[in-house]
C-alpha cells in the first residue's frame, strides 16, 4: 500500500480552492438562470403578440360574416370584465342580435387549434351570465376562431356545440354541416 500524507495546510488550500469552483459555478448557473428566464418572457411576449395579431386578423372579417350568418346587429371585440369576488371574464368577441332571435355569440379566437380551446369556451360560456346579467335572457352560441383547421378539428369544434371559423382566401368562413345543432347556453 502507498499513502500518501497530506499536510494541513494542502488541506485548507484544497478546501479553498474547491469552494473558489463552487462559488464560480453557482455564479455561472445564477447568470444562466436569468438568461433562460430572460429568453422566457421574450418567447412569451412573441406569443401574446401572435395571439393578437391572429385576433386582430380576425375580427373585421368575423364581424361582417357574423353579420351576413347570423344576423348580429352588433360586434364588440375585446369584452373584459373583472367582478369583485368572481374573477374576470375575458371574451375576444361578442355578436348581439336583439328582436325575435335575441341571442348572443361568443367567439374565442386562437392562433393555432387545441382541445383546450373548446374547454377555455365552455367555461366562458357557463360564466357568461354571471359577468353579463344583461344578456341573462338571450341564447348564446359559441364560435371558435382558428386560421387554419383541418377536417377533424373542425369536426372536433362541432361535436362540442360550436360554430368552427377559419380563414379561406383572408376571408373568415364558417362552414357547418346541414343538419349542425349548435349547442345553446
Amino acid at each position: 500500500m502507498n499513502e500518501e500524507t497530506i499536510t494541513y495546510e494542502q488541506l485548507i488550500n484544497l478546501f479553498q480552492k474547491t469552494d473558489e469552483r463552487l462559488n464560480k459555478l453557482a455564479l455561472e448557473s445564477e447568470k444562466t438562470e436569468k438568461q433562460i428566464k430572460e429568453l422566457g418572457n421574450q418567447i412569451g411576449g412573441l406569443h401574446n403578440n401572435f395571439g393578437k395579431f391572429t385576433e386582430d386578423l380576425f375580427y373585421n372579417s368575423l364581424e361582417k360574416i357574423m353579420f351576413e350568418k347570423f344576423g348580429i346587429q352588433s360586434f364588440d371585440p375585446n369584452r373584459n370584465r373583472n367582478l369583485i369576488g368572481k374573477g374576470t371574464i375575458e371574451i375576444d368577441a361578442i355578436g348581439i342580435v336583439n328582436g325575435n332571435i335575441n341571442s348572443v355569440f361568443l367567439t374565442e379566437i386562437k392562433s393555432r387549434f387545441s382541445s383546450k380551446a373548446i374547454v377555455q369556451l365552455k367555461e366562458i360560456m357557463d360564466r357568461f351570465d354571471t359577468f353579463y346579467p344583461e344578456y341573462k335572457d338571450k341564447k348564446k352560441f359559441g364560435v371558435i376562431a382558428i386560421p387554419q383547421l383541418n377536417e377533424s378539428q373542425a369536426k372536433e369544434i362541432l361535436k362540442a356545440g360550436f360554430y368552427p371559423a377559419t380563414l379561406k382566401n383572408d376571408m373568415v368562413v364558417i362552414d357547418t354541416p346541414k343538419n349542425f345543432k349548435p349547442k345553446v347556453f
